[in-house]
């Protein structure tokens, strides 16, 4: 009797345990209490009359509780639904930071409404927006974020108009404001949390200045942009929205840098494009490190033509102040990029960082313009094929499938653009007879190009061949010998072509190279063509059977040699 008392109180404080959390249910969810089920009646222990033997007693399992009807959720719990009317927002956004631009800008012939009064109604006109977006948050906080996004955008055109327009307030005062509204920015986005109010103020607060004619040519409007690029830097890394970062990105380096055209300060809005470059890659990073979250390959090449834009116009300005400092400047800025991606890439070791790419093409870029065409001198650059040559035969470098994928293809696309151009300006000179340095730096690249061929000839072979890179040491180097030859007559050019010829021939049987062999007969061909045709013709009789004696030899044993060659190539297959 004692257990099954036991028993029964527990099973009561378990259904009050119930009953309570039921309650609790009740009250979040905004319901009605249900009526309590009836007790059940008391039972009353009656003494036994007699001792019958005591049968063990069988407890019939207690029921659930009914189930409760269902009721709806409250609005914050329901499932996230698409709302219709969004675009209605934007309008209305428009509208009035409209009627503020107005009524920053109204003048009545009354004088009541004096410029300090027209401020100090476009500031209260704001103010009122905000508290108006904050008060309907719980109504639906995406909608109403299009207030606070207004009321930021008209604060910011009301500082920017007292201290342009109508000179309320000093350069410092302006500024200083200007602050307090980028926290205020920032302070309101903890309070909001949805992506469409950063967007609209971002967009607003910087092209409201030039849209209501606020005077935005002026030394004040660059910081301002400047003020603005921090705080929605700020607030791109709460959000988790690279597609702030991008926004104010943009339209802080087109702002500031039409700004600058118009104003003609120079050092002033170089100064303020660099700082806006460092807070746009900041923010980069520190979205990145802050959110565990790398740059994909789409998003970084989204940043691709503002850094571009960057770069021309930040080079523009310098070269207007100092054109020495322009290049060294612009490396700085490409070595700084560079630093973060490696900061990156020891952040997140073993993922892959989408930003290589964009990094890598613009360092390209970078030293493509400010270290090839503006720093290199015109007398280092003959020699910068071989050089590069000679880089390349670094058993380090791997130049199987280079450039074709991975990050390191746009280098290898830029590598291969200085190599083209400085050899076509090589063919030029030579054919056009220039000077001996040119000569001297032709024979140091043919050199150059067999050093590769020798070192890295199989690792070639295995991927396209190495035909390209024939073809150019010998084009090359048959200019080269016509330049060094010409002033000594025409058969004199025969015979160097025909020495090279054999000399090729001869590395090819010792290499046991088929491509090798096959690919001097071509120069054979030419020379010997040019000794039948053209020396042999014009020279005198003596010289005419010397000239078809040494051609008659030439290409007998170059035949002797392609005939074993070619056997070496029936024997490897049978």
């Amino acid at each position: 009797m004692e257990n099954s008392g036991e028993e029964r109180a527990r099973e009561a404080s378990r259904l009050k345990a119930i009953e309570d959390r039921l309650a609790r249910l009740e009250r979040l969810l905004d319901l009605k209490p249900q009526a309590a089920a009836p007790a059940p009646a008391p039972t009353v222990a009656v003494a036994p009359v007699a001792a019958p033997p005591v049968f063990p007693a069988t407890r019939a399992p207690a029921m659930p509780p009914p189930p409760l009807p269902p009721a709806p959720l409250p609005p914050a719990l329901h499932a996230p639904q698409q709302r219709t009317g969004s675009w209605l927002g934007a309008v209305a956004v428009i509208c009035f930071v409209l009627a503020a631009g107005f009524i920053i800008k109204l003048s009545l012939e009354s004088g009541w409404l004096t410029p300090p009064r027209q401020i100090g109604l476009a500031l209260m006109f704001g103010l009122g927006l905000v508290a108006a977006g904050l008060a309907l948050l719980d109504a639906d906080r995406e909608y109403a974020s299009f207030l606070p996004a207004a009321g930021v955008i008209v604060l910011y055109a009301s500082v920017f108009a007292a201290h342009r327009l109508y000179a309320l307030l000093p350069f410092e005062s302006a500024l200083s404001m200007s602050a307090m509204i980028s926290g205020l920015c920032v302070w309101l986005y903890t309070r909001i949390r949805s992506d469409i109010y950063p967007v609209a103020a971002a967009a607003g607060s910087y092209c409201a200045p030039l849209v209501l004619h606020l005077g935005a040519a002026s030394e004040f409007s660059v910081y301002y942009y400047l003020l603005c690029s921090v705080g929605f830097a700020v607030i791109s890394v709460w959000v988790r929205s690279r597609t702030l970062t991008m926004v104010s990105a943009y339209l802080a380096m087109l702002m500031t840098a039409f700004t600058g055209l118009a104003l003609k300060h120079d050092s002033l809005t170089a100064a303020m494009l660099a700082l806006n470059f460092v807070v746009l890659s900041a923010g980069v990073y520190f979205y990145s490190a802050h959110n565990d979250a790398p740059l994909t390959e789409e998003e970084a090449m989204g940043f691709m033509p503002v850094l571009l834009f960057f770069y021309a116009m930040e080079y523009y300005f310098i070269d207007r102040l100092a054109p020495g400092l322009a290049p060294w400047l612009s490396l700085g800025f490409a070595a700084l990029l560079l630093g973060l991606y490696l900061a990156a890439r020891r952040r997140f070791p073993g993922e892959n960082i989408g930003s290589g790419q964009l990094v890598l093409a613009f360092v390209t870029v970078v030293c493509f313009h400010s270290f090839y065409l503006e720093l290199l001198p015109k007398d280092a650059k003959p020699w910068l094929f071989g050089a590069i040559m000679l880089v390349l035969c670094a058993p380090a470098l791997k130049l199987a499938g280079a450039g074709r994928s991975g990050p390191l293809r746009i280098p290898a696309v830029g590598v291969l653009a200085v190599l083209a151009l400085e050899y076509l300006s090589m063919a030029s000179h030579l054919f056009s007879g220039g000077g001996d340095q040119w000569l001297a730096a032709a024979f140091f690249s043919v050199l150059a190009m067999w050093a590769l061929i020798s070192f890295k000839g199989e690792e070639l072979a295995g991927t396209s061949g190495y035909g390209p890179l024939l073809g150019a040491a010998h084009l090359l180097a048959v200019l080269g010998l016509y330049r060094l030859t010409k002033d000594s007559g025409s058969l004199y050019v025969s015979a160097s072509w025909l020495v090279y010829a054999g000399a090729v021939m001869g590395y090819a049987f010792a290499r046991r190279d088929a491509a090798l062999a096959r690919s001097a007969v071509f120069v054979l061909g030419f020379a010997a063509g040019k000794a039948l045709l053209y020396d042999a013709a014009s020279a005198p009789t003596v010289v005419r059977i010397v000239c078809l004696l040494l051609t008659g030899a030439a290409l007998y044993g170059s035949g002797f040699f392609l005939r074993k060659i070619s056997g070496w190539k029936d024997g490897a297959g049978a």
